[in-house]
Formats: structure tokens, C-alpha cells, sequence
């Protein structure tokens, strides 16, 4: 059966009545026009926020919690203390079952976002995984905060352009980093500082955390916020970061 009669003379009206008749054909026989392969996909639904493209110095530094009592509350405490914007990933359970501090860093001005529920790789969930595990997570972040996080870290940084693309459907933008201060390790509060201060540029999205299996993030941050204030560096919350440039989106 031919699908597509040629168009003699190449008037509008034939184009028209060729396009119209392609599209009935193809619906009789239960076809689709083939969807756009990844590739032709923007840059937003196929890889991670990493930072921004700017000329100004600078950056975001952003904390994953799942869990723990005591380092969360100490690296706030030194946030508060030198004045210092951030941005809070956490954890659905985690904020359950710390109501008070999750309204504390809204109350001082702080950005919290989705860390999702169960704490597995995205990469080895279904669409429909990834967007209940988020929900799930925002329904009690967006109780506890007043507002709806817009912004995905997804546990341990693992994603695919499926689950990218599963978070947008939910309202979600997935963000990494560009700077891995390698805390989550415990490799020495000498390394963490250098690793951050060596690393930083202009628009870059810091990696750090603050769950009580990284025990030496707050010997190092007070010295991070020193060496990058020294540097020149304007330290923000992550949305306010977007506003200072172009956003920066990599695999």
C-alpha cells in the first residue's frame, strides 16, 4: 500500500491534502510517526544541571542529607554563623523525621530541595519508578517548606536521559555538580578544602554533605567559606546562581 501520493505541480493544496491523507493512512494501519531520537532532544531532558556559564565569580554550595543528627545541624550552625547562602538536597524520610531543622534553613533564608525517597540509583528505575520516588519526597518537603522544590539531586548522583527525562514530567530539573569535594569519603579535612578551593570557577555547583557518615565537612567548611570569600567569590543558593548566567547541561 503506498502511504504518501506525490503532489504534482507542488501547490499548497496538494502538500495539505498529502500531509492529511499520510497521517489517515497511518492511522489505519496503527502507526506513528516515528518520536525524535535523543539526540534532537534539548540539552535539559537528556543530561544533568552542572553549573552556569558566567562571568561572575560566583558559585553555589549545595549539601546532600539522608541521614544523621549531629552533622546537620553543625554545618548549619557555620553557614549561619559566616552569613553564607546555600542549598539543602535532602532526603524525603530524612526531612519526616527532622521537621524543626528543615524549617529552620527556610526561616534563615536557606533553598531546600528533593533528594528523593528511597535512596538507589535512578538509572535502575522505570519512568514511572523515578516519578514516584520523587513525589513521594515532595509531598512532605513541600509541607514542611511552604513551597514546591523545583530541583532533583538524584541519590548518588546516577541518572540516565530516561530518568532526566521522568523527573521533568514530574516538574523536576536533575542537578549535579562541577566540583565533588569527595566529604562523603572522609579523605582528610585538608583534602576537602583543597579539592574545593583548587577546583572552583565561576558558576560552579560545589558538592558537599552534611549526613553524619561525613565526619569532617564541618572542620573544612569554615575554611572553604574563607579561601573562596578571599578569592572574590559571591557564594549563592543555587537558584539564585541560574540568575547569573546561562545554564550548563553535560552528561
Amino acid at each position: 500500500m503506498r502511504l504518501f501520493s506525490r503532489c504534482h505541480g507542488g501547490s499548497r493544496y496538494a502538500r495539505v491534502v498529502g500531509l492529511i491523507g499520510a497521517t489517515v493512512a497511518l492511522s489505519i494501519l496503527g502507526m506513528r510517526p516515528a518520536p525524535r531520537s535523543a539526540a534532537t532532544l534539548p540539552a535539559a531532558d537528556r543530561y544533568a544541571l552542572r553549573g552556569v556559564l558566567t562571568q561572575d565569580k560566583a558559585a553555589a554550595l549545595t549539601f546532600d542529607i539522608s541521614w544523621g543528627t549531629i552533622m546537620p545541624p553543625r554545618v548549619l550552625h557555620i553557614l549561619q554563623h559566616d552569613r553564607v547562602a546555600a542549598t539543602f538536597f535532602v532526603s524525603g524520610p530524612w526531612a519526616q523525621q527532622h521537621p524543626a531543622l528543615i524549617r529552620d534553613m527556610v526561616q534563615s533564608g536557606y533553598e531546600v530541595e528533593s533528594h528523593g525517597w528511597a535512596h538507589v540509583d535512578y538509572s535502575g528505575l522505570s519512568a514511572e519508578g523515578v516519578v514516584a520516588n520523587i513525589m513521594k519526597a515532595n509531598q512532605v518537603i513541600e509541607h514542611l517548606t511552604g513551597s514546591r522544590p523545583g530541583y532533583l539531586r538524584p541519590p548518588n548522583g546516577a541518572f540516565d536521559s530516561q530518568s532526566i527525562r521522568a523527573a521533568r514530567s514530574a516538574g523536576y530539573t536533575t542537578v549535579t555538580w562541577g566540583t565533588d569535594s569527595l566529604d562523603w569519603m572522609n579523605p582528610g579535612v585538608d583534602t576537602i578544602i583543597s579539592r574545593v578551593t583548587s577546583r572552583i570557577h565561576p558558576g560552579d555547583i560545589v558538592l558537599l554533605h552534611a549526613s553524619d557518615t561525613c565526619k569532617q565537612t564541618d572542620r573544612a567548611l569554615p575554611a572553604i567559606i574563607r579561601d573562596l570569600r578571599a578569592k572574590g567569590y559571591r557564594l549563592l543558593t543555587l537558584r539564585a546562581l541560574l540568575r547569573t548566567g546561562s545554564p550548563i547541561y553535560r552528561g
